[in-house]
């Protein structure tokens, strides 16, 4: 195969992998050991994925007072950081006037601070019956919440809320469990080599809390999963790609399907 054709098939015959880490707890936590382990386990994973070269998705509340947000711009690796939502602005008890209201506060406090955030993590509720207020504000890539929409598109990874917003599905969340066993460990790794093999999409969400509660040995998981990721990529059969940058990409492509108006009143 000539160099031409082998960079011809490898820019479309090639899996995508997208890593997402929730680098903060689902509720507000006011123990004070808990927020020092969340934050050496954050910084064990950004040494993780800027040795490795593999760019991340980074998920937290307020993107232009997070620790993270440093971390992200201090690297040589590109990361990006995304909005993590909780309960208070995201769902039905926070109604659609909170959720216009922080998610554009949060996006422009953000935004004027130099981050450019794209992606919206809604880990509690979906937002597809707000698209219109997520274009608005310049959001281009949603993740998926838990539950039957999620697992209904995990199969493809990504769906279109709407033209320009992709919502990404995760195949997994991570760690699996307290205690990593290794035969689901072999079957992730086994998903991961299909997606490669297939040219399909997968995405994995690290939740860094549940990281710091499961030990040492859940990291050092972690960190044996990347190497993988790492192989397939310096062969050439995977593309590590932040949930922006993915975005990005799908609207590049042609739209199989006309999307729905999003038309209606703002808040």
């Amino acid at each position: 195969m000539s160099m031409a054709n082998r960079r011809s098939w490898q820019k479309h015959h090639v899996g995508y992998i997208h890593l997402t880490v929730e680098a903060e707890p689902t509720d507000a936590d006011r123990n004070l050991d808990r927020h020092r382990g969340l934050a050496q386990v954050t910084e064990q994973l950004f040494e993780m994925f800027n040795r490795h070269r593999l760019p991340a998705t980074w998920a937290v509340g307020d993107p232009a007072h997070s620790a993270a947000a440093g971390l992200v711009a201090a690297s040589e690796t590109r990361h990006d950081l995304a909005l993590l939502g909780d309960r208070y602005w995201i769902g039905k008890t926070a109604g659609r006037t909170r959720f216009a209201r922080e998610l554009a506060r949060r996006v422009s406090q953000a935004r004027t601070a130099g981050i450019d955030v794209v992606t919206l993590h809604p880990r509690v509720a979906p937002v597809a019956e707000h698209v219109d207020l997520v274009v608005k504000q310049g959001i281009r890539a949603v993740v998926a919440t838990t539950g039957k929409s999620a697992q209904r598109h995990a199969t493809s990874g990504v769906r279109a809320l709407h033209y320009g917003v992709w919502e990404f599905s995760a195949a997994e969340r991570l760690p699996l469990g307290t205690t990593w066993l290794p035969g689901s460990g072999w079957k992730l790794f086994r998903k991961i080599h299909r997606a490669a093999q297939e040219a399909a999409t997968i995405h994995l969400v690290i939740d860094a809390s549940a990281l710091e509660e499961a030990g040492q040995s859940a990291t050092n998981a972690i960190e044996r999963l990347l190497r993988r990721v790492v192989k397939l990529r310096d062969r050439g059969l995977m593309h590590v790609e932040t949930l922006g940058t993915a975005a990005v990409r799908l609207s590049d492509l042609p739209v199989a399907t006309p999307q729905r108006s999003i038309l209606r009143a703002a808040a």
